[in-house]
């Protein structure tokens, strides 16, 4: 099945760029970004989805990377964790609207786990700021050790470079509220996390996960240049993991809020905050903490928004259980389904 999935990428990866494109209708969408803590990125917590569905017959292609890097220990009541190393996560996401108010969706993923090569570049910037290095000014750097332990027995380790294909995700989409004459607009989605990752490379969780959630938007006006409002708030069912069952949480919480402001016609300037609850009962902040995460960046239109590329940082705002450096880059292309240029 991996080497179906692995061959799925390079065809769509070249069809994102040889595919026809067609104009978008101008909405700021929202940055496609999650927590990294390699201990929850197992699990099916869907990123921010866009209240604004595609067409009938419309879709599109992104090709988004995530970056983050760790560097942590802690101790608590028996059980420690170490997260020393960066995690690499590429994902090819295909949309399409199926239906009047209807969108499918399916995103592979392609993770690594390695030794983290950008150790040297964030102490320095934590420097720069007077921010604290914390763990980082005890290690060597530029090593991989994803471990946990407790008094109980378990223990999962990553030292060695791990990379495969992650969990498959679908996803389907219904407008429920289309009020274009007002700027406000509500979808309902709910996605399917299928167990294609290996779990003891902390690639998958081993287990279906089911997402229900509701996204809205609502667009003001900023001067002359239009200002858009987005959020969502759902839960996520886990199945049993192969990993950590006895500390799981079966229902998770989350929530996002976003604001887009285009300045220009080309550019869009966003920010954006995730959350969620914790994913594990444990005391361990990389673990049992709530997670609260702040993306900021923007986005560039390329030919009449036919073309679009993201680009934003992700910083933790609360606890360790969100790395403490994340980056975000996307690349979106839109065509009609047919394969003939909308011209």
């Amino acid at each position: 099945m991996i080497a179906i999935l692995r061959n799925m990428y390079y065809l769509a990866l070249f069809g994102l760029l040889s595919l026809p494109s067609q104009a978008d209708s101008g909405n700021v969408d929202p940055f496609h970004v999650r927590n990294m803590n390699p201990f929850t990125l197992i699990y099916g917590l869907p990123a921010m989805a866009s209240s604004h569905l595609l067409a009938h017959n419309d879709s599109y292609l992104q090709l988004t990377a995530d970056i983050a890097n760790n560097s942590i220990q802690s101790d608590s009541d028996g059980e420690r964790i170490r997260l020393d190393g960066e995690t690499y996560r590429l994902a090819l996401i295909w949309k399409r609207g199926i239906a009047e108010d209807w969108q499918f969706g399916i995103e592979l993923p392609f993770l690594t786990h390695r030794e983290g090569l950008m150790d040297g570049l964030i102490e320095n910037w934590h420097d720069i700021f007077g921010l604290s290095n914390s763990d980082r000014n005890d290690w060597s750097r530029n090593r991989l050790v994803f471990r946990y332990e407790n008094d109980r027995g378990e223990q999962i380790l990553v030292d060695r470079k791990k990379s495969g294909v992650g969990d498959l995700v679908l996803t389907l989409s219904h407008a429920v509220d289309v009020a274009a004459d007002s700027g406000r607009r509500l979808a309902l989605h709910a996605s399917l996390k299928l167990p294609s990752g290996d779990a003891d490379a902390l690639l998958g969780s081993g287990a279906a996960d089911l997402a229900l959630w509701a996204s809205g938007s609502e667009q003001r006006m900023l001067w002359q240049w239009p200002l858009d409002i987005y959020g969502q708030a759902g839960l996520l069912l886990k199945g049993k993991a192969d990993l950590l069952q006895d500390l799981q949480r079966d229902v998770v919480f989350f929530c996002a809020l976003g604001v887009g402001w285009r300045p220009m016609s080309w550019l869009d300037l966003k920010a954006q905050v995730d959350a969620h609850s914790s994913h594990y009962d444990s005391k361990l902040d990389q673990l049992g903490g709530t997670a609260l995460m702040l993306t900021v960046g923007g986005s560039i239109h390329l030919e009449a928004d036919s073309h679009r590329i993201d680009i934003s940082i992700g910083e933790n705002l609360t606890t360790d259980s969100v790395p403490d450096f994340m980056i975000n880059l996307a690349y979106v292309r839109r065509f009609d389904a047919l394969g003939v240029s909308g011209q």
